[in-house]
Formats: structure tokens, C-alpha cells, sequence
């Protein structure tokens, strides 16, 4: 008999995209004992074959293939030692399988956001071309939820309000780590939490601050995978409280969280780096329209830059440049002036580069959502038709492509209010 695994058996071998590949062949010479005494049993050999499924499944939807690689390694260490007890080690498999078949699993959007609140939207009408010759459609992606607001609940109880925005990611020992700040407002202050999201783990608090308004912003490159995260706190203080006699924003003060290759290390203050005065000073023109850009691709040849306007603007868009070309922008999207939901409506986009030539962008109004571009095949595809998806970050992760983005939805009654972060794969 020969059993192919995916990590269950002999020999774990981590491959360069993180899964576990080994084969579990009866016949070979060297297994220990409760191998060939699982290879004896059928009913244990077809545990063996369920196990191997779960682990299958698990690992093919985990952000933490890291720590679900390092698990399986334990509890094959725990299940050898087993020896020839077949009742021991049919008890290590149901446990096993217990874990695993609870491990969390990717969606489709249509099968996840049919609450009360939720606006799922229609599909984008085929056929569609805008000017510049960029076909646009329809391709969702699934989505695994990081963070609930049942997760939050304890930290945000009492409170008048509560926002969450994702601050960055790091892959830390092959684990997918996601860090976001959670916003309460409680009695005019304003307290701010850094939680990092790991798979099959409780959101952690790496640190909290508080004041009468708060924000936190990252310093640094937003796309990275590794290294020490850099942000800083800023407090504003509304009018009757004295800061300084300058400013009403308290003087900025900067921290670095330390994030080496197999841990989440300690948080100090660290000096503000140097601001760079041209970051968003480079101006192009979005149609006739002027217009910043905010964001240069990995490999320096393009800028993007959105128009945010209002609707009634036909020049509304998404635009890429030639780096040095502000004569040269390009509309990946559709003039919103046809498709908006009414005059008063304006868009203010967030975007993010991927891996080569695609970028990522959220638009709120008419075709909503977060959408990719790919400027090589001239596509602009709709990911997650889900309104009120915001502010993408792009990872690679597992070799794969994937989005991490807030929603925010409220029930039918609008007295509910629901922040959520969501890790999306096609």
C-alpha cells in the first residue's frame, strides 16, 4: 500500500512555498512502529487518510502555514510514541482531526455578506470598454474574516463609538501577521490599540494609547513584508485645551515595533524620521483636471493618482502615469458621471501596487468596491463587490496574491454598526 501525504507521515520536507510534501510508503524499509502498525490496520490506515485531508484543506486556507506546519510536526512526534498501541494512537487521530476539521476556510463573497447592512453589489454589465481600450469586469475573490466584532467586544464595551483601519502586515516564521489599529472613543478621549491578527489566535494588544484624539499613521513602506514597523501617534486637542502656542496638534512622537525573523519583539520610542517634503507634491492632470500622485510602482516607471472628485466630473477616474509624463495619465476606469449614485457624491480613493504591473484600488459610489488593474493585459477587474470595502494592502503571501481590506457595515435599521478586516484571495 501507498499513501501520498501532505505532511502526515515520513520525512516533512518545507518547500520553498511553504507546504509540506512527503510520501508515507508501506513498503519501504525503516518504518518505526506505529507506522507499520498504521500501515496493518486498515480502519487506522483510513484515519490516517482523514487526517491527511484535513491537514490538506487547513493548509491550503491558512495565513499561518508556519505554526500549522510547526503543529503537525508535534503531534506526529506525539502520535509515534504511540508504538504498536493501536487504541493510543486512533485517539491521536481524532484529536487531530478535531483541530483540523475546525481550521478556518475561505468564501465566496455571495455566501458571506447577506446580513441585514451588507450591500453586495450587482455585476458589473459584461462587455464593458472604457476610452482608453481597458476592459472592465467581474472577478470576485473569497475572502477569510480576520477580525469580528465579536473580537472586539471587550475592548470597545461602553464606548460611544469605534473604528478599525489596517496599519500593515509582516510574514514573521512563515506566518501572515496583520496589524490594524482599533479606534474607541469613550467621553470625549479617544484610546487607540495596536492589535496583531494571527491565524487561529485572539487579536493581541501590542500596545495602547490614549488622548483626546488620536491617530496613527505608518512610517514607512507600506507593501513591506519584513523589518521593524515604524508609526507614528499624533494627539489632536480640541479647542479650550492648551497644547502649545502654536499648534492644536501635540508635537508627533514615533515608535518602532521590533519584528524579527521568528517573533513579534518589544515597542520603543524612537526619533520622528525626516518628512519628505515632495512626496505628494508631484502634480499631473487627470483628464483636464489637476491632480496628485501619491504612490510610484516597485520598479519606478509609473505614478497613480485618483482625480477624487465629484461625480459630475466626466474626468472622475483612476489614473496611471509615466513616471515623469504629468501630460500622459491614463484612466483605467470608467468616467463616474454615468454611474454614480447622485450629484452630491464625491470619491476619494486609496490604492496600493502589487506585484508587477497590477495595482489595486477601492472606490466608493457608482461601480464600488476594490478593483484590480493589470496595465499588461489593459483589464480592470472588480475583486470584491461588496460596498463599503475600503483601503486595500497587497501581500504576497504563500507565493499567492492577496488583499487585506476594512468594511464597515451597519444593519437595516442603521443602528449597528459592525468594523470588520478581511484577507481576500482569487
Amino acid at each position: 500500500m501507498i499513501k501520498l501525504k501532505y505532511g502526515i507521515a515520513l520525512g516533512f520536507s518545507l518547500l520553498a512555498n511553504h507546504a509540506l510534501a512527503a510520501g508515507f510508503d508501506c513498503t519501504l524499509t525503516g518504518l518505526n512502529e506505529t507506522e507499520k502498525t498504521i500501515c496493518a490496520d486498515p480502519y487506522l490506515s483510513g484515519l490516517d487518510n482523514v487526517t491527511n485531508g484535513f491537514f490538506v484543506k487547513a493548509m491550503d486556507n491558512s495565513y499561518g502555514v508556519g505554526t500549522l506546519a510547526r503543529d503537525q510536526r508535534k503531534w506526529l512526534a506525539e502520535r509515534n510514541r504511540c508504538g504498536t498501541d493501536a487504541e493510543c494512537i486512533k485517539q491521536r487521530y481524532i484529536e487531530r482531526n478535531k483541530t483540523l476539521s475546525r481550521a478556518g476556510v475561505y468564501h465566496q463573497v455571495s455566501e458571506v455578506f447577506i446580513r441585514p447592512g451588507d450591500k453586495l453589489d450587482k455585476p458589473v454589465a459584461p462587455g464593458l470598454k472604457n476610452p482608453a481600450g481597458f476592459a472592465l469586469s467581474e472577478e470576485p475573490w473569497r475572502v477569510r474574516q480576520l477580525i469580528a466584532s465579536s473580537d472586539v467586544a471587550a475592548l470597545t464595551a461602553g464606548s460611544d463609538g469605534h473604528s478599525i483601519s489596517v496599519l500593515t502586515q509582516r510574514i514573521v516564521n512563515n506566518d501572515l501577521i496583520v496589524f490594524v489599529v482599533l479606534y474607541v472613543d469613550i467621553n470625549n478621549k479617544r484610546k487607540a490599540y495596536l492589535l496583531s491578527l494571527k491565524d487561529s489566535e485572539k487579536p493581541k494588544v501590542q500596545a495602547e494609547y490614549e488622548g483626546y484624539n488620536l491617530d496613527i499613521v505608518l512610517l514607512g513602506d507600506i507593501s513591506a513584508a519584513k523589518g521593524d514597523i515604524v508609526y507614528s501617534v499624533t494627539e489632536y486637542r480640541g479647542s479650550g485645551v492648551t497644547v502649545n502656542s502654536e499648534s492644536n496638534y501635540a508635537t508627533p512622537h514615533a515608535f518602532a515595533l521590533n519584528v524579527l525573523p521568528k517573533e513579534i519583539g518589544s515597542i520603543k520610542e524612537v526619533s520622528l524620521p525626516a518628512s519628505d517634503p515632495d512626496r505628494f507634491k508631484w502634480v499631473g492632470y487627470c483628464g483636464s483636471q489637476e491632480c496628485n500622485s501619491r504612490l510610484t510602482s516597485p520598479d519606478g516607471k509609473w505614478r497613480l493618482a485618483s482625480a477624487d472628485r465629484s461625480n459630475t466630473d466626466v474626468d472622475e477616474g483612476m489614473y496611471f502615469f509615466p513616471l515623469d509624463r504629468p501630460d500622459a495619465g491614463v484612466n483605467v476606469f470608467l468616467p463616474q458621471a454615468d454611474t454614480a449614485k447622485g450629484p452630491d457624491y464625491s470619491y476619494n480613493r486609496n490604492y496600493v501596487w502589487g506585484r508587477d504591473s497590477t495595482f489595486y484600488f477601492d472606490n466608493e459610489g457608482g461601480y464600488a468596491c476594490i478593483w484590480k488593474t493589470d496595465l499588461a493585459d489593459k483589464t480592470t477587474k472588480r475583486i470584491l463587490p461588496v460596498e463599503a470595502f475600503l483601503k486595500p494592502h497587497y501581500v504576497n503571501y504563500n507565493g499567492e496574491d492577496m488583499i487585506i481590506a476594512s468594511y464597515t457595515y451597519y444593519n437595516e435599521n442603521g443602528d449597528y454598526l459592525s468594523e470588520e478586516v478581511y484577507l481576500a484571495r482569487k
